[in-house]
């Protein structure tokens, strides 16, 4: 596999997708493939549930014109577990020293979390340039000038945020978690999940080079 430049550089939007239920992981490749078709190159999915590395080895195996990857890891164990389901990068939610090593040693593409500028500061002394941020405008402001060469994907962003968020010069894209809505995926409405995608995709950027090979 080829490695991109940076996670950040693939896509203004990072779709994130939450499976809650053995039926959710069933239909994750319908749900990942419309969001793919709107122009979405990669999606990673929460490792917050029983049911998520399913979801991830059903991507890897059944949609593997798909970028998976894992996201919200707390946990030193989970990257060698996400890579072992088929993660082909792995976005976190601390930056513990345990857990960026853990990542590094599965040696996939990564973005350990950040909510502090003392986090901040402290992963750049680890050699690290490219983060995901818990947090507002007002605390990107502040790292903007505290640590310029620092850049971002920005966790949490609602609709409303996205282009706000990406006006930033520390911004290069956001983590978007509502493009599949339970209802749109309880209903197997995947053109409803597809519109979405590309409402994001509009709302940030109007155009994306799509970066295929990681």
């Amino acid at each position: 596999m080829k490695e991109p430049r940076s996670l950040l550089d693939v896509a203004p939007v990072m779709p994130l997708l939450r499976i809650h239920d053995a039926g959710q992981a069933a239909d994750v490749v319908p749900v990942a493939r419309a969001i793919t078709a709107a122009g979405l190159p990669m999606v990673h999915i929460a490792l917050d549930g029983p049911h998520a590395l399913t979801a991830i080895e059903r991507l890897a195996t059944d949609a593997s014109d798909v970028i998976v990857g894992a996201g919200e890891l707390t946990d030193a164990a989970q990257p060698a577990l996400a890579r072992a389901a088929g993660a082909e990068f792995l976005v976190a939610a601390d930056g513990t020293p345990e857990l960026c090593a853990a990542m590094r040693a599965s040696e996939l593409p990564h973005l350990p979390g950040v909510r502090t500028d003392l986090d901040v500061a402290r992963l750049l002394d680890d050699g690290y340039t490219d983060m995901v941020l818990t947090g507002g405008r007002r605390v990107l402001k502040s790292l903007a000038s505290f640590a310029p060469s620092a850049r971002f994907a920005v966790a949490g962003a609602a609709a409303a945020d996205v282009a706000g968020h990406l006006a930033a010069p520390n911004v290069r894209c956001v983590v978007a978690d509502w493009l599949a809505p339970d209802a749109a995926v309880q209903q197997r409405d995947w053109d409803r999940v597809r519109r979405l995608a590309a409402v994001a995709l509009t709302l940030g950027s109007p155009s994306v080079a799509a970066v295929r090979a990681l």
